[in-house]
C-alpha cells in the first residue's frame, strides 16, 4: 500500500511537527488503535462519544511510528515519538487519502453509489475483475467519509483495480467522495426512496447520487443503467463516453433474461458485442441478476473480458444479511435479507417471493424501514398489500413502523399477521410456528437486527413435523 513519510503528512494537510522524526514512513494507517499494525500512522478522531486523543498511548504500544492529532497531548505514556497537529483530524485523513490516490498510478478506479443493489453490485464488480486482474475493493461498510479514505489508504500498490463503493447522509456527499476517488468508471446503481427523511424528494435522492457523474472526468467512462429513468437522467451530466445496460434494443449490455427465484439463485443472460453470456448467481432475485448486469456493463466498460468474469460472478457466495439462502431442514428454505431495507428492495424481494411456490407456506418476517420521512407510515401499509399480493400466509411485524402493515395485510388475505416487539420475540412467534416446507423470508432494516431472528433459527434443531 502506498507509504507516507511523516514529510508527506504534514504536506498533505498542511499540519505542524510538534515532535519527532519528519523521516519516519507510516505504511498503514488506522482509526482505531486497536488495529493500529506496527509501523502505521495513527488518526485521533474526536468523535461525539469517544475521543480517540485518549488512545494515542495505546495506538503507540501498538507500534504506531506517527499520531495525527487535533492539539498538543505533551508525552502521554506510550505514545508514538512523533506527533503531527492538525486542525482536523478527518479531514487529515482525506488529504492523506488524495496523497495515496496520487501515487497509485498504475491503478484503475472503478467508483458506484446508488440507493440499492451497491454493495452486492460492488462484491460482483470485483470478483469478475479478479478472474483476470488484480483487485482491492471496499470492505464492509467502509463507504463513507472515513471509509473511503481508509480504502484508498489500504491499496496495494500493484493493484490493477480498485472497486470503491460510496454512500452518503446528505446532499453533496457523493460529490466529495468522488473527488477523492477519481473514478476511472463511474456507475449509480438505481434511484430509489431510501434515505427520504434526509431529501424533499426523489428528484433530490437523484441529484445526490447524480453527483458520481458530475464529478467524473471527461475522460472516464460512465456506466448507465436505461431501465431506470432518474438514474439515466443524471448520467447526462457527465461529458464522456457512456456504456449502457438494460431491457432495451439500444443497451450496450442487453439484458434478454432472467430467472426470478430464490432457490437455486436468480439466472442471468445478457448480450454483448453480438455475444450471449449466461451467469447462473447464487444470490437469489431479479435484483441480484440486475446487480450481475451491472457489473458486466462496468467490466465489459474497463475493457476487461466478460467471458471469465461471468464464471467468476458464478462462484460469489451472498454474504449474512444480503440474500443468504439457509436450509433449515424439513424442506424449509430461510432468506436472510436483513442487512437493510428500502420500499424498493423489499418489492424486489416480495415480487420474487410471489414467484416462488414452496410446499408448504410462504411466511414473511417484515422490520420496520428506517429513514423514510413522511411517508414512512404509507410506506410500510403497502408493504402489507404487497405481502398479501405475493401469498403470505404467516406476517410477523417487527417494529413500530413495521405494525402498520398489518391492516392491509390482513384485508389482502394473510392468515396470521403478528406483531412483535424486537426481533427476539419475532423468533419466538416463528419458531412457534414453523413447519416443513415453508418458505421464510426476513427483510428489515439494520436498526431493528432481524440479524438475530436468523441466528436465532439456524442455531435450532431441524424441524421434524410441528405445526
Amino acid at each position: 500500500m502506498p507509504a507516507l513519510s511523516v514529510a508527506d503528512i504534514v504536506r498533505a494537510t498542511g499540519g505542524t511537527l510538534l515532535r519527532g522524526d519528519s523521516a519516519a514512513v507510516a505504511t498503514s494507517f488506522a482509526i482505531d488503535s486497536r488495529r493500529v499494525r506496527r509501523g502505521g500512522a495513527f488518526f485521533a478522531l474526536a468523535g461525539a462519544r469517544v475521543d480517540g486523543h485518549r488512545f494515542v498511548g495505546e495506538a503507540g504500544r501498538q507500534g504506531a511510528v506517527v499520531a495525527v492529532v487535533e492539539r498538543d497531548l505533551g508525552t502521554p505514556a506510550g505514545s508514538p515519538e512523533t506527533l503531527v497537529q492538525v486542525p482536523s483530524t478527518p479531514a487529515a485523513l482525506a488529504a492523506c487519502a488524495c496523497a495515496a490516490r496520487e501515487r497509485l498510478t498504475r491503478t484503475r478506479f472503478i467508483g458506484l453509489t446508488g440507493s440499492v443493489g451497491k454493495t452486492t453490485t460492488k462484491d460482483l464488480i470485483a470478483a469478475g475483475l479478479a478472474a483476470t486482474r488484480r483487485v482491492h475493493k471496499t470492505e464492509g461498510n467502509l463507504n463513507n467519509e472515513l471509509g473511503v479514505p481508509l480504502t484508498l489508504l489500504s491499496c496495494p500498490d500493484d493493484a490493477e483495480y480498485a472497486v470503491i463503493e460510496m454512500a452518503m447522509r446528505g446532499p453533496g456527499q457523493i460529490a466529495e467522495l468522488a473527488r477523492w476517488v477519481r473514478p476511472d468508471v463511474g456507475l449509480v446503481t438505481a434511484v430509489r426512496p431510501a434515505h427520504l427523511a434526509m431529501f424533499r424528494d426523489l428528484d433530490d435522492i437523484a441529484a445526490a447520487k447524480g453527483e458520481l457523474y458530475a464529478v467524473l472526468p471527461a475522460e472516464s467512462i460512465s456506466v448507465v443503467n436505461l431501465d431506470d429513468p432518474l438514474a439515466c437522467l443524471q448520467s447526462f451530466r457527465h461529458a464522456g463516453r457512456r456504456v449502457t445496460y438494460g431491457r432495451g434494443e439500444t443497451a450496450d449490455v442487453r439484458i434478454e433474461r432472467i430467472e426470478d427465484r430464490f432457490v437455486p439463485g436468480a439466472e442471468l443472460a445478457v448480450r454483448i458485442a453480438g455475444e450471449l453470456v449466461t451467469v447462473g448467481l447464487r444470490f437469489p432475485g431479479a435484483h441480484a441478476a440486475i446487480n450481475a448486469a451491472a457489473a458486466l456493463a462496468t467490466i465489459h466498460a474497463a475493457g476487461e473480458p466478460v467471458g471469465p468474469a461471468a464464471l467468476a460472478l458464478a462462484a460469489v457466495e451472498p454474504p449474512p444479511g444480503r440474500g443468504r439462502v439457509l436450509d433449515l431442514g424439513a424442506q424449509i428454505t430461510l432468506v436472510d435479507d436483513t442487512y437493510n431495507s428500502n420500499p424498493a428492495a423489499l418489492g424486489s424481494v416480495l415480487e420474487t417471493l410471489r414467484r416462488s411456490h414452496p410446499k408448504g407456506r410462504k411466511i414473511l418476517v417484515l422490520g420496520d424501514m428506517l429513514e423514510l420521512g413522511p411517508g414512512e407510515r404509507e410506506y410500510h401499509e403497502e408493504a402489507g398489500r404487497l405481502a398479501a399480493a405475493a401469498g403470505v400466509t404467516v406476517l410477523i411485524a417487527v417494529g413500530p413502523l413495521a405494525r402498520a402493515a398489518l391492516p392491509s395485510a390482513r384485508i389482502g388475505g394473510v392468515v396470521e399477521a403478528h406483531a412483535a416487539e424486537d426481533a427476539d420475540r419475532a423468533a419466538e412467534i416463528l419458531a412457534e410456528r414453523l413447519a416443513p416446507g415453508d418458505l421464510v423470508v426476513v427483510k428489515g432494516s439494520r436498526g431493528v437486527a432481524l440479524d438475530r431472528v436468523v441466528d436465532a433459527l439456524a442455531a435450532r434443531p431441524a424441524v421434524e413435523g410441528n405445526g
